[in-house]
This record gives structure tokens, C-alpha cells and sequence, in this order.
């Protein structure tokens, strides 16, 4: 099984079955769009809290708009360890944008930046 966003927490592969039980994408793929939505003003929140500078926002904004657009015309294609649409979305949007774009870099996901202000910029 692939590696998940947040396989780097634990010593072992996550059992199928395990990951059957837990993977929600086929249940929430419809909310692909509100998950977008969400992410872009998160994003722009960022900025205000300075966690963002406003070009990294717009890194973000522009791919996660590709995003969307991919799964408008049905051409996204997802991974083996896309559990639910955030990690799909957010995996995507690393692949367009580079690590800004989600758990690599810590910068939109909303994992890795929750709670942590503008201290994040200074402590990486």
C-alpha cells in the first residue's frame, strides 16, 4: 500500500482492511468542491495570520482552482492512499504546486498549521 499523508506517525504499513474501513473517498468525492472552497479560504486566512506570504496564497489558490477544474471534467485520477477528498485534494494540489501545497511543506494543511500562527514562518 502506498504511503499516506500521515504514514510518517507510525513504524508499520496500515493493514487493508484497516484502511478499507477508514476510506471515506468513494462516500465524499461528491464534496470535492466544498473541500476546494474551504482550502482557498483557508489559504487566504494564512496570509492574514501570516502564516502565507499572499504569493504562496496565490500559489495555492491557482492550483487548488486546477483541482477543481480536473475534477469538473472528471480527470482527476486518485492514489491507492487517497482515504478521503482532503487527502485526495491535497495530494493533488502538492503534485501542482510543490510542497506549499500540503503536508511536505506544512503550509496549507490543515494538520500541520492549526493553531500554530505566525511562529510556523520562523520555526519551518
Amino acid at each position: 500500500m502506498s504511503k499516506k499523508l500521515w504514514g510518517g506517525r507510525f513504524s508499520k504499513a496500515t493493514d487493508s482492511l484497516a484502511h478499507q474501513l477508514n476510506a471515506s473517498l468513494p462516500f465524499d468525492v461528491r464534496l470535492y468542491d466544498e473541500d476546494i472552497t474551504a482550502s482557498i479560504a483557508w489559504a487566504r486566512g494564512l496570509v492574514g495570520a501570516e502564516v502565507l506570504t499572499a504569493e504562496e496564497a496565490e500559489t495555492i489558490v491557482a492550483g487548488l482552482e486546477q483541482v477543481r477544474a480536473e475534477f469538473q471534467a472528471m480527470k482527476i485520477t486518485f492514489a491507492p492512499a487517497d482515504e478521503d477528498i482532503h487527502t485526495a485534494v491535497e495530494r493533488r494540489l502538492t503534485e501542482i504546486a510543490g510542497p506549499v501545497g500540503g503536508p511536505g511543506g506544512n503550509r496549507l494543511s490543515l494538520v500541520g498549521d492549526a493553531g500554530r500562527g505566525p511562529a510556523s514562518r520562523k520555526s519551518g
